[in-house]
């Protein structure tokens, strides 16, 4: 009996260290998150992305052939939304996000179906790579059954937040702005959408009836086969009243019931949160370390990152980690990311205005750290992006950029294949401390990730001439007892010269550090295998594509100065405008175009930006009249442009 009690004590304490070990992955892994509309399309004939597209292209994520072949060898990829949702067109030009949830179980068939998702999830496990899926607790669309039943008082009108007269004291959910702003007229009321938009609503997470429905559809697409999910707008998926719209203790309380979700799998399911608040309130999201999500996006080093490189001070670096060490619980994990799908920062290429050897500086900052990487797909090879509006976040990849960097030796892709290599080689750095190391240069800056028996040291130089370095080690407390340690070079080869620092360890003059460059050297008492030398000047030849606009074959102006019917037809001009003149009153007006004239609405734009972009199914777009007579509505069917002049007469 007693051999029999010992038995079950070691399953389950091997269970437990099983489980424990299969939650950590995430720590070393690499992450690629993919945008599918833009990421890859399975027919040439086709400019939208599909899942097809990402089966078809897997062999440039991760091959199976460990160091063999011209992949990455990521270890997990993140999928954007691919829920059914409003937005279901294929047109190329259409911002299609998938945040505007109409079923949550089906998948947009513009993506493809539940066959495609599990082929690829199989696809991906088959070669040791984890597949995250993106959840969308927060809000539906309008068009979702649960809101239609909801709006029209049906038993679930709790299901959404809703307002007879929302009070003046509202703002947007992170301050500033004004109650028109989160609040949507719809009927002879109002809703709450933290997403500002009066497509998007707000679920009442407060209603046990809604957690316990989104809990459903976490642990159904757990089921399916993914290994986690990022949760979306996490901050927000509680408010109290104005001013009480996010950090609210019940989210935390809804991320609690979501770790238990999570951890009831065999092998665990990891949780990654967007949590894009200031980093002294992102502690509140990993709870105890241990039982709230695993890792929180990393808005903070993102933003600190081009202010280092671009004055080459670290300061911003070493006060955020700083705060981060003091105020974050034991167990925390961060998630490092250059820009993503939202309008927080342009894609790299972008901030640094072309320079590649910045982004590369940016990369490493990402990549060899002990923070969980994402990289954001294209952002290896360069890719172009303002941070506004967002759609300019996501465009087209272009494989040709692939091939073409493929074989340049100092493309931007093979540097970040470097990158990635000394990652998985060196895979101690996910659980090292940070050192940030004086350099006695003002256009050098220096860390270590140190292990109490060997560390990883980087170097950045900012300056746009060689620079030297001088490195004391005895700043690297977790090595300070190996005096006979040594430094090898990973990535280039700088000329060293060791000196004996006061502490009695090792200090190293570095010189001939090349213009805007990176090293990374190894310090142990082995010699580490060199990488990569410094590659000549960084390059990153990129070609934007520019999709295709639908044809169209009529055009209608459609809004409160029409009663919003077919009755003002435009005309396709010779360059290429569809146009309509119009005598208005001074006022203020609504309107849309749409392409059939009939009571049921075709393909119609929007502007969900204001910035003069049409978006498919976008909110009305808003003119002020300043005086009454005769104006000229315009849209460019090629880039969906669209603007109002004054003319003097409607002759």
């Amino acid at each position: 009996m007693l051999r029999l009690f010992f038995i079950l004590l070691g399953l389950l304490w091997n269970q437990g260290l099983y489980s424990a070990e299969a939650q950590h992955w995430y720590r070393s892994a690499s992450f690629y998150h993919i945008w599918l509309k833009s990421f890859a399309a399975s027919h040439q004939q086709h400019e939208v992305g599909d899942i097809q597209g990402i089966i078809q292209r897997f062999d440039y994520l991760n091959d199976g052939q460990a160091n063999a072949g011209k992949d990455l060898e990521i270890d997990a990829i993140l999928l954007s939304p691919f829920y059914l949702s409003a937005r279901s067109s294929e047109d190329p030009l259409d911002n299609i996000h998938g945040y505007d949830v109409v079923d949550y179980y089906q998948v947009n068939p513009v993506f493809g179906d539940k066959a495609d998702l599990k082929q690829l999830i199989d696809l991906a496990h088959s070669r040791g790579v984890k597949v995250l899926f993106d959840f969308v607790p927060a809000y539906t669309s309008i068009k979702h059954p649960w809101f239609i039943n909801s709006a029209n008082g049906g038993d679930k009108r709790d299901w959404y937040v809703w307002d007879k007269q929302p009070s003046s004291q509202w703002q947007a959910a992170w301050g500033g702005g004004s109650w028109q702003d989160v609040w949507k007229a719809h009927g002879n009321s109002y809703f709450y959408s933290y997403f500002q938009s009066s497509e998007i609503a707000d679920l009442n997470l407060h209603n046990p009836q809604v957690r316990q429905a989104l809990e459903e559809v976490l642990k159904y697409w757990f089921d399916f086969g993914f290994d986690g999910a990022r949760i979306d707008g996490a901050p927000y998926l509680i408010e109290d009243g104005p001013g009480k719209q996010a950090d609210r203790p019940e989210t935390f309380q809804i991320l609690r019931e979501y770790r238990a979700i999570a951890d009831s799998y065999e092998q665990g399911k990891v949780l990654i949160a967007e949590t894009w608040r200031p980093s002294e309130l992102v502690s509140k999201y990993f709870g105890n370390g241990h039982n709230q999500i695993h890792m929180g996006f990393d808005f903070d080093f993102a933003w600190q990152i081009p202010g280092a490189i671009k004055r080459g001070n670290d300061q911003g670096l070493r006060n955020l980690h700083q705060q981060q060490t003091q105020d974050y619980p034991s167990g925390y994990q961060t998630a490092a990311f250059l820009s993503n799908h939202d309008s927080y920062l342009s894609r790299p290429m972008t901030v640094y205005v072309g320079n590649a050897n910045q982004a590369l500086q940016a990369a490493t900052l990402q990549l060899l750290s002990s923070a969980t990487p994402f990289i954001f797909y294209g952002n290896e090879l360069g890719m172009l992006g303002e941070h506004q509006p967002d759609a300019q976040l996501r465009g087209l990849f272009n494989w040709q950029d692939v091939e073409r960097q493929l074989a340049l030796p100092n493309s931007l892709l093979n540097q970040y294949r470097h990158l990635l290599k000394i990652r998985r080689e060196h895979s101690y750095i996910s659980e090292a401390s940070l050192h940030f190391v004086d350099t006695h240069s003002d256009k050098v800056f220096a860390y270590a990730l140190a292990t109490q028996q060997q560390a990883l040291v980087v170097l950045i130089n900012t300056n746009k001439a060689p620079s030297r370095a001088q490195l004391n080690m005895a700043q690297v407390s977790a090595l300070s007892s190996h005096q006979d340690y040594r430094l090898s070079p990973v990535l280039g080869e700088p000329v060293q010269k060791r000196r004996e620092a006061l502490a009695g360890v090792a200090s190293y003059q570095l010189e001939q550090l090349p213009a805007e460059s990176v090293t990374v050297l190894y310090l142990g008492e082995q010699q580490a295998s060199l990488v990569a030398s410094y590659p000549d000047k960084v390059v990153a030849p990129t070609k934007a594509l520019v999709p295709s606009a639908i044809a169209l074959n009529s055009l209608y102006l459609r809004g409160d100065m029409n009663g919003w019917d077919g009755s003002l037809p435009m005309a396709l001009s010779e360059n290429g405008l569809w146009q309509v003149k119009l005598k208005l009153q001074k006022g203020r007006y609504q309107y849309k175009f749409e392409v059939n004239g009939q009571p049921l609405w075709g393909r119609n734009w929007g502007d969900n930006s204001r910035n003069g972009i049409g978006d498919i199914d976008g909110e009305n777009i808003r003119l002020r009249a300043a005086s009454g007579g005769c104006y000229l509505f315009s849209f460019n069917p090629q880039n969906r442009q669209h603007q109002v002049q004054q003319q003097e007469s409607c002759d």
